[in-house]
């Protein structure tokens, strides 16, 4: 009788656990059908501290409204700037990153009246649950709101630029313009309509957009470069530049010069590969000063160092969607410099030599076409110098066999380009005196491909001696000087 006692009341005690836990709400497996709101649910493990924990997912359930209406925004961009410019020029990719990346900025630092509707603490897996919402009348209704809002930041900022062209600041100012024509070009596509405003106080209302491009445009335009030192230098491989870039960025108004002190710059170099900083940026005195730490390859002689105007601010509005007036950068800077291209290029040579069918240990062929190269300013790699890395048997069967594509795999670290491939001699007669026939298989590959661009072979090349041996020997001589000058010609096309 006892133990039913006990086993009732286990069962009775177990009943009321059950009851007493809380139960799990629909919305944390599937929100409701609610087409008038944005939704959110945040997730957040249970760390032990339940003030922290339920902040975070919290912060999680809002940021995925966060997350819905940038993408709402930027997809209203992207469709009411096609529509506006009547061209597929708004739908570009780099135009849909621009959309993007202003959405969600915006959404971020603007958006209010994100609610917790509920919470649900999970005790037996350990996770905490947060439902947000937002009413989507709600958020029509701040549009239109950030629409007077945006039209009153436009109007002050506008104020700001001018007085910092005034005195002199002109980053400042275009930071100002451009922070105004980002707020203008989000607001004004959700709510379906330009804005205007007479922001300039001229007495004439003009849309927001426009006039800012166009007060950009007017800026950027009397912006320009002047060259001062670097120019024309010799370059080396595996060397730096011997002296810097340097120049200056000035605005010009007038007459009157003034330097455009603390702006970023881009760098990039065209027809060379080269280590540096891609982003330096102008001094108190609008100067700056590039440099180039180290060269590692050329595919011209001449090849250039450019200096770009990289306002971050308006890189995005260079397209200047739906507006007006795209904005245009100034014309860069460029510094040119000389490098030998041969100098430039590490090449792999292997080269096998075969009399009558045999290899031979020691091959001419392979010393010529190397003194050949070397005597260019070619930099060669042979077999001897990664043989750590690589070993000759498998180098001389890949060669051999012509198997390209495992070859380059094997070079591609050490090398840009492999000159590789046979060259054989074969006696044809023998007598009073002897004669041989060579032929010659030589291939240049470009290694990051694996592919074959260009080639030298030769057949039939006879030659005489008085020993069998000699004969030979000649043989190998002649078919490898025409074969090693078809290959550098074919070389020096393929880098020029």
């Amino acid at each position: 009788m006892t133990i039913w006692i006990r086993v009732f009341a286990l069962l009775l005690l177990t009943n009321l656990s059950l009851k007493a836990a809380p139960k799990r709400p629909a919305w944390v497996d599937s929100p409701p059908s609610a087409p008038q709101l944005y939704q959110g649910i945040g997730v957040a493990d249970d760390t032990g501290s339940a003030e922290e924990d339920r902040l975070r997912a919290d912060q999680n359930a809002r940021t995925e409204i966060i997350q819905e209406i940038s993408s709402t925004i930027s997809s209203e961009i992207s469709s009411y700037y096609s529509e506006s410019t009547h061209s597929g020029a708004a739908n570009s990719e780099e135009n849909m990153e621009v959309f993007t990346s202003l959405s969600s900025a915006y959404a971020d630092a603007t958006i209010e009246g994100i609610k917790m509707a509920d919470r649900f603490h999970d005790k037996k897996n350990k996770v905490y649950y947060s439902y947000a919402i937002l009413s989507r009348a709600d958020f029509q209704s701040q549009m239109s709101q950030k629409a007077i809002e945006a039209q009153l930041f436009a109007e002050e900022k506008f104020r700001y630029a001018d007085a910092a062209l005034r005195q002199g600041q002109i980053s400042a100012a275009l930071k100002h313009l451009s922070e105004a024509l980002s707020h203008i070009l989000v607001v004004q596509s959700v709510v379906k309509k330009h804005l205007d405003g007479d922001i300039d106080r001229d007495g004439n209302a003009e849309f927001l957009d426009a006039k800012l491009s166009h007060e950009i445009n007017s800026i950027i335009t009397r912006v320009g470069f002047v060259k001062l030192s670097g120019d024309g230098q010799k370059g080396e491989r595996d060397q730096a530049l011997f002296g810097p870039l340097t120049g200056k960025l000035i605005y010009e108004d007038e007459g009157i010069q003034i330097p455009v002190s603390n702006t970023s710059l881009s760098v990039a170099v065209v027809g060379a590969e080269a280590d540096f900083s891609s982003i330096i940026a102008t001094n108190s005195a609008g100067e700056f000063s590039a440099r180039i730490d180290k060269l590692i390859s050329a595919s011209t002689s001449t090849p250039s160092v450019n200096i770009k105007f990289n306002f971050p601010e308006l890189n995005m509005y260079l397209s200047a969607p739906g507006s007006n007036e795209g904005i245009m950068f100034p014309a860069g800077l460029q510094f040119y410099f000389s490098m030998d291209v041969a100098a430039s290029v590490k090449v792999f040579v292997r080269v096998l030599e075969e009399i009558n069918g045999e290899r031979q240990s020691r091959s001419r062929s392979e010393g010529a076409l190397i003194k050949a190269l070397v005597g260019q300013k070619y930099k060669v790699i042979d077999a001897l110098r990664i043989s750590g890395d690589i070993s000759k048997e498998d180098l001389d069967i890949s060669v051999y066999y012509e198997e390209f594509e495992t070859l380059a795999k094997k070079l591609l670290p050490h090398a840009e380009y492999a000159i590789v491939g046979v060259i054989s001699s074969e006696t044809s007669s023998t007598g009073t005196l002897n004669y041989a026939k060579a032929g010659a298989s030589l291939k240049v590959i470009d290694l990051s491909s694996g592919r074959i661009v260009s080639s030298g072979n030769q057949s039939g090349l006879k030659a005489a001696g008085s020993t069998e041996e000699k004969a030979n020997i000649s043989a190998l001589k002649k078919g490898s000087n025409a074969a090693i000058a078809e290959i550098l010609a074919g070389l020096e096309k393929v880098l020029h």
